[in-house]
């Protein structure tokens, strides 16, 4: 598994849960930003940047002119079906808010308006293709904040998700990246874009291409969800940064077990062609590897006269709806591993000497399992105040 995702098709994330989830389990996220471009980002995203320097922008300019001959080869050769597939010749007065504008493939009608991508993340030679073609127009739109005008290229919304996907998918090749988002249909839109795909993709006809989403991908988001608190919007940046400095080697052990069970579904799953069947072996071995050892791990602590008494009612994570619908929906809503979740309650709160005992085997059980402690300890500290509370008043 690879150090560093590549959020993406948008330049900012759009789900806050989403971004909280990845830092703790993701050591980098890369984004996409054409050189000057105004980052606005939110609170959520500068804290952890600030704090873990979690966000590493990335130039499109290298990528942008690898997949443009791929773009140019197919609209030289089907220009009358791309016109007819995607609306006609594209007008200024249709030109809406210059930014991406999500698109579910045939299943979905798009919007009537248009997306934009941005003039630096497409080749010039595309770009100027596209307007001559009639199926793009050149737009400006204000900074965030009152700054330059940006220039953007407007176009079917079709085209524009497409195009940023492609983009997407070469610069996650050539950077080494993890291709990671908060997009439902984005998720199923990672291929080997040869000119075919490309045409029956802009063309919104079905392509079968025998690829298939790859659930190892959701790994780290399946291991950490069962530890994360309900209201995950509650839950500050700052809170997040301090779980992954403080615990920082029970981080890497995390992920480094995250990335050994991915090769090692990669290997597995290369036979098995049915994707339900992938799903579930998927989950077996999230089960395996990190769920049985946390629940192990309370278990040892209880043993160890550690009182646990956090409810797994408080806690649940839901997966977001696009990793779901790789299997149909068959991992969202699944129960939690456990009936119990840890809560050490005695070191917590000084309650006295007699623990400090239980406080010494307690580190001796969680240095012995590290990707374990590491759970515990996102657990411990994302639940909700209300609950720590509460815990205090029953010691």
């Amino acid at each position: 598994m690879r150090d560093i995702a590549l959020y993406y098709p948008y330049i900012h994330v759009r789900d806050e849960r989403w971004l909280k989830a990845a830092a703790l389990y993701w050591p980098r996220i890369a984004r996409v930003v054409p050189q000057g471009y105004p980052i606005a980002d939110t609170d959520t995203a500068r804290v952890l940047d600030d704090e873990l320097g979690f966000i590493v922008p990335v130039p499109p300019d290298a990528a942008a002119r690898t997949v443009a001959p791929v773009f140019l080869e197919v609209l030289d050769a089907h220009h009358d079906r791309l016109v007819a597939a995607l609306g006609g010749p594209v007008a200024r007065s249709r030109i809406g808010d210059a930014t991406i504008a999500p698109y579910a493939g045939a299943r979905h009608q798009v919007n009537a308006g248009l997306a934009a991508v941005h003039r630096d993340e497409m080749a010039a030679g595309l770009g100027d293709a596209l307007i001559s073609a009639g199926l793009a127009v050149e737009a400006t739109r204000a900074s965030p904040g009152g700054g330059p005008l940006l220039h953007w290229i407007a176009m079917h919304p079709r085209l524009a998700w497409i195009y940023k996907c492609v983009l997407s998918a070469q610069i996650a090749e050539t950077g080494q990246f993890t291709p990671a988002t908060d997009q439902d249909d984005a998720h199923l839109s990672l291929h080997k874009w040869s000119g075919d795909l490309l045409l029956s993709a802009l063309a919104g006809t079905p392509h079968d291409d025998g690829a298939m989403p790859d659930p190892t991908d959701a790994v780290g988001l399946l291991a950490i969800r069962t530890v994360l608190p309900r209201d995950l919007d509650a839950v500050a940046a700052g809170r997040i940064a301090v779980v992954r400095h403080r615990h920082r080697a029970e981080f890497e052990a995390f992920h480094a077990a995250v990335g050994d069970v991915v090769d090692l579904l990669r290997d597995r799953l290369a036979d098995v062609s049915l994707p339900a069947a992938q799903l579930q072996y998927t989950a077996i071995e999230v089960e395996r590897r990190f769920d049985t050892p946390l629940m192990e791990l309370r278990n040892a602590l209880k043993g160890a006269r550690i009182d646990t008494v956090f409810s797994a009612a408080n806690l649940k994570f839901d997966l977001p709806a696009g990793i779901a619908a790789v299997g149909g929906g068959a991992l969202a809503g699944q129960p939690l591993i456990g009936a119990a979740v840890g809560a050490v309650v005695g070191a917590a709160f000084g309650l006295s000497a007699v623990r400090r005992t239980a406080g010494r085997d307690r580190g001796d059980l969680r240095a012995d399992a590290p990707v374990a402690s590491y759970l515990l300890s996102v657990e411990q500290a994302l639940a909700p105040r209300s609950l720590l509370r509460r815990l205090a008043l029953r010691g």
